[in-house]
């Protein structure tokens, strides 16, 4: 049998003992649950690496935090910002922005947001004695001064075009300490929400910021339960505990949960990106982009897509997706080509031995939740003479590896990318960590011009046209292999209406759903 056919039997089998879990679970259940007035849960796969937006970076961070804080002005589509805090912004030539603040606006403890606390936000952020991961994307921020209570003025070391995106650093409340522990409660925000407890690895809990206007029958209290078992996150829907998962139920299992006369499932095209990264530091195998290019060869990725993903995802090429103003589609791609891969490996000095491999041993590393996707690389990997070592670790452990650099192939997901100015925080030889997010040491002296070139235009069509070689460049080098960009794939209780997903997968409109059931009522399956 083909390894296609051998794979995506495997994937189906493995979805199969997942939805006969979910049904066995669901016939045993049968227990009311009791809702708590104006409560609503939602399941995260992971718990947030951080409650502090400076020092935040992981997916499920951004998904809380984003309901708690509000940053001067917020993506609007097509490279374009608009104000949030801020009533209005306007360059003063190439090197200066203004923004002026909106009056009134308070923070959860009831203090008003002025310019002092944004000056102290990015001021803290830019203290290296802080250490925030967050400081590489403000490298050329020369200045930010505060004239007076409701303006800021920012000044870049240089003509920088992607400016206004400075100004989507979320803000907290002047002499806010760095996080002294992981379980410290979020700071206050003038966001829609407060944070009232955080139990790591267990449940986050938002209540209502009664300085922020809220409309009638909407959620008061929102309850991020940290749940890492897929067949659970189903269940918990089933059940009625869960209120609202978003692209973290197995794809295999929505057929069973669109029969639910409780549920509703809302698909869209996603830009979250799915990807494997490379460490050149870590393996100097890997810096030999015949390896690189044997790899990408290697991996079916529309097997993947059909059969794990059920169809939920769209091919990737590269980290910008379609829907993004500066996605090119003239780049190298590289569809499944097992005999292509056999030929770059022979060329670069791996034959193949007496057992069937060749000389090429790697270590993967990845979560538990990702481990179906680890199994199916290493299956289509060993087919081409590649030994894969899969290394399987809690979240916070792969992360920390991750952030390290202590790996030779991961994979990871970027939540929706607004500004292709994220290619320089990924790719440009100067953002490796703890800088930026160059994990893999990749380094290319045109990638790098390219980049600080398109950092220093102002003109949309020159600045398109430097990020179209950028995604050559990429696609060409194969810092990254283009995996998947992952469909929103939304499964919600119907008591909740008026929800919207965003192409980034964010969360955000919880904070203006309403709830059409009684509240406090019980719910039986």
């Amino acid at each position: 049998m083909k390894l296609q056919k051998v794979t995506t039997n495997l994937l189906r089998a493995a979805g199969a003992l997942r939805i006969a879990a979910v049904c066995v679970a669901f016939i045993a259940c049968g227990t009311p649950r009791a809702i708590p007035p104006g409560t609503i849960q939602v399941d995260l796969e992971d718990t947030p690496t951080s409650t502090d937006p400076r020092f935040s970076t992981s997916a499920a961070s951004s998904r809380v935090n984003e309901l708690i804080f509000s940053s001067l002005v917020r993506p609007a589509g097509s490279g374009a910002f608009v104000g949030q805090l801020a009533e209005s912004f306007e360059r003063r030539g190439d090197t200066q922005i203004v923004f002026h603040l909106r009056h009134g606006v308070r923070f959860s403890d009831g203090k008003e947001l002025t310019a002092g606390d944004v000056k102290y936000t990015f001021d803290s952020i830019l203290d290296p004695k802080l250490n925030s991961p967050k400081r590489g994307a403000l490298q050329h921020l020369k200045s930010i001064d505060a004239p007076d209570l409701y303006t800021i003025v920012m000044t870049t070391d240089r003509p920088y075009a992607p400016a206004a995106e400075l100004g989507s650093q979320a803000i907290v409340p002047a002499a806010t300490p760095p996080p002294a522990i992981s379980e410290q409660i979020a700071p206050p925000g003038a966001g829609p929400f407060r944070m009232v407890s955080f139990s790591r690895d267990e449940s986050v809990v938002l209540e209502r910021n009664p300085y922020f206007p809220a409309a009638p029958n909407s959620p008061q209290k929102i309850v991020f339960k940290i749940v890492p078992d897929p067949t659970v996150r189903a269940l918990e829907l089933i059940e009625g505990v869960c209120d609202l998962s978003e692209n973290n139920i197995q794809p295999e299992v929505l057929p069973s949960l669109a029969t639910k006369p409780q549920l509703s499932i809302i698909k869209s095209a996603g830009t979250g990106y799915r990807y494997i990264a490379f460490n050149f530091r870590h393996d100097p195998r890997l810096r030999d982009l015949r390896v690189r290019r044997a790899i990408a060869y290697s991996i079916d990725r529309r097997a993947i897509v059909n059969s794990m993903m059920r169809g939920t995802a769209r091919i990737a090429s590269g980290l910008l997706a379609p829907e993004n103003w500066a996605y090119s589609a003239d780049v190298s791609t590289y569809p499944y080509d097992p005999a292509k891969a056999r030929e770059l490996l022979e060329q670069a000095g791996y034959p193949v031995l007496k057992n069937g491999m060749r000389n090429l041993r790697l270590v993967f590393k990845t979560t538990p939740e990702q481990l179906r996707l680890a199994t199916a690389l290493q299956a289509m990997l060993k087919d081409v003479g590649i030994e894969l070592d899969i290394r399987s670790n809690e979240f916070a452990t792969f992360y920390d590896d991750t952030l390290r650099g202590n790996f030779d192939l991961v994979s990871m997901y970027w939540v929706g990318v607004n500004d292709p100015n994220h290619y320089y925080m990924i790719f440009d030889s100067k953002m490796t960590p703890p800088r930026g997010y160059n994990r893999g040491y990749y380094s290319n002296p045109e990638m790098d011009r390219l980049l600080e070139s398109a950092q220093i235009t102002f003109d949309f069509d020159d600045r398109r046209k430097l990020y179209a070689r950028v995604q050559q460049i990429a696609a060409d080098d194969l810092p990254y292999v283009s995996l998947w960009w992952q469909d929103n794939v939304v499964v919600l209780n119907r008591s909740l209406q008026g929800f919207v997903p965003y192409p980034n997968g964010s969360l955000k409109s919880l904070a203006t759903v309403t709830l059409t059931s009684p509240a406090g009522a019980e719910q039986a399956n």
